[in-house]
């Protein structure tokens, strides 16, 4: 790899960088827990890709975002035994070469049991599990790494296998979570992923009698439906079987692959019958022993992963459709107030100190500070609807830049205004004041006079979720210049600046939004902006501004359209 650098000084800091790197890793991994194949992680899971192939599961049979335009990850290629089969919709040539030819391919199935039902069966390793699981001879537990992580071996039967394959045997690192309270009834979301990819071990070296299959990504996401009473639950491989006969590999290895989806539907049936011999009793004491663990750690996270409740009326209000009454918005008022953060679909200030910002020492030890105040205020959010793109709200009559404006008060805004193209177009807006006079905020002073290169290469985003699903709160969390991977337009008028950022203009960025629509209305996120700070004389950095949002609800944004004559 080569990194090209400004100075001989960033380039020292580019090395020391990747050496502390280095070390945290072979600290964080002593023993005889060797490495994975991969080297990026998603917490402590797998490649951020993998799990984004997991969650894109969510898209398929998920409704509840048909309105945002993201390309479908999956493309249906054939149904077999009650089971729909999928695989990745863009595998060109080029993820041809980088992946090996070994492209995912996912089931998706319906089932008769609810999530929790489907998740203990899925996780056991015992003899019970040859009741559905074919391809299954044996398994164990290696190592037990932490409440919700281990090293798991399982030996295949070679009786699914063609006549003339060796058996074969999988050492994986698998990871899981799952939510302990249902209060996805109105939508269809994950509330519990397994996922997994092979690695290797001190401890489980080649097995005689074994060729050693590599799982590049893999796993499960359980969705409920039906109020709970099923379960739809999408099955991804993506498995190199390692055969010596190159020509083999692409017609064979799918073929395999698609056989061991079938499990699927064995996995269907048997959950049709009869359960209350089955669950629980064939877990091995390692596996006890885990969920003892599990249980221990929700109890003393049960703060963090409790979801908000809210009353169910039987109507999906998290489905994009619109009111009868297509009331005319201010601008001022479009969404309440209600820094008490009881009132559902309201805007708030958070906490500064949820956001970590960059130190006064960051430049030399890389630590991040928790933030004591912000440098604005934020005074109104906006959630707007509408046929076509809106862009430039505070040049709207009505608006409260131009309210201020009108009236010769010398305070300045920055506007973000969030663009989420669809059928139905949506903004998520917020206006943040300053008080004081810009020129006394020299690197925000800086931001507004400089050209867009500056600005996205500074503008930097930090979100947190307090309330939602797991997967949520781990997907989005890391600080991101946006303007590195967005679209921004930014418009400067007088007493302003508006950034009108296109989330339409990054496919990752569609996927992420249609799956946090999708249950916006059990949410409470927060979102922070800061000018990101890269030399020692910007140092420490401050947050701009920001705003928390308590379940948005999707149908109750306004009309814009109907604001301008």
């Amino acid at each position: 790899m080569k990194l090209g650098a400004n100075n001989p000084e960033d380039a020292t800091r580019w090395i020391n960088s990747f050496l502390e790197l280095s070390h945290e890793k072979v600290n964080q991994n002593p023993g005889n827990f060797l490495g994975c194949h991969r080297s990026n992680y998603f917490g402590r899971m797998c490649d951020k890709n993998d799990v984004d192939e997991i969650l894109s599961l969510a898209s398929i049979m998920d409704p509840t975002t048909a309105d945002i335009y993201e390309p479908s990850y999956w493309t249906i290629f054939g149904c077999h035994n009650g089971l729909r089969l999928f695989k990745q919709a863009r595998y060109d040539q080029e993820d041809n070469h980088k992946r090996g030819s070994h492209p995912a391919l996912a089931a998706v199935s319906v089932m008769e049991g609810t999530p929790e039902v489907i998740f203990q069966i899925l996780m056991s390793l015992g003899s019970s599990r040859s009741q559905w699981d074919f391809c299954f001879q044996k398994g164990s537990v290696i190592e037990t790494i932490d409440s919700h992580t281990d090293i798991i071996h399982k030996q295949l039967d070679g009786d699914w296998l063609p006549w003339d394959m060796k058996r074969r045997d999988l050492l994986l690192h698998r990871y899981w979570r799952k939510e302990e309270n249902g209060t996805y009834s109105r939508v269809l979301f994950l509330v519990a992923v397994i996922l997994y990819h092979s690695v290797i071990h001190n401890k489980c070296p080649p097995q005689k009698g074994f060729m050693r299959a590599f799982v590049k990504c893999g796993g499960y996401a359980i969705s409920p439906v039906n109020q709970y009473k099923q379960s739809v639950v999408r099955h991804m491989l993506s498995i190199d079987w390692k055969f010596w006969r190159s020509y083999l590999q692409k017609s064979s290895g799918q073929c395999i692959t698609i056989h061991m989806l079938g499990r699927l539907a064995a996995l269907r049936e048997l959950v049709k019958t009869n359960l209350s011999d089955y669950l629980f009793t064939e877990f091995t004491s390692q596996e006890l022993k885990k969920d003892s663990l599990m249980q221990h750690h929700n109890e003393a996270n049960s703060n963090e992963l409790d979801l908000v409740k809210m009353d169910d009326h039987d109507h999906y209000s998290d489905e994009f459709f619109d009111f009868d009454d297509e009331s005319e918005c201010d601008y001022i008022i479009t969404l309440p107030e209600d820094q008490t953060g009881n009132l559902a679909h309201s805007w708030s200030s958070p906490e500064p100190s949820l956001f970590p910002i960059r130190g006064e020492t960051f430049l030399e030890d890389r630590k991040k500070i928790t933030a004591e105040s912000t440098l604005l205020k934020t005074v109104a959010v906006d959630w707007l609807k509408s046929d076509k793109r809106e862009d430039h709200l505070a040049i709207r009559p009505g608006n409260i830049v131009q309210k201020y404006a009108a009236h010769g008060r010398p305070e300045f805004f920055i506007v973000i205004n969030f663009q989420v193209p669809g059928s139905t177009h949506y903004n998520l807006a917020s206006y943040f004041m300053a008080s004081s006079p810009i020129k006394d905020i020299p690197l925000l002073e800086n931001f507004i006079k400089g050209d867009d290169a500056f600005r996205n290469s500074r503008f930097k985003i930090i979100p947190n979720v307090s309330k939602g699903p797991w997967i949520l709160r781990h997907a989005i969390r890391r600080p991101t210049l946006v303007g590195q991977i967005l679209k921004i337009n930014y418009i400067h008028g007088n007493n302003y600046l508006e950034m009108d950022v296109d989330v339409g203009s990054s496919a990752l960025a569609r996927g992420l939004a249609s799956k946090t629509f999708s249950c916006f209305s059990n949410l409470i996120i927060e979102i922070a902006f800061v000018i990101q700070a890269n030399t020692r004389d910007e140092l420490p950095e401050h947050v701009g501004g920001a705003f928390r949002l308590s379940h948005l609800d999707m149908c109750k944004a306004i009309w814009a359209n109907h604001t301008t004559s």
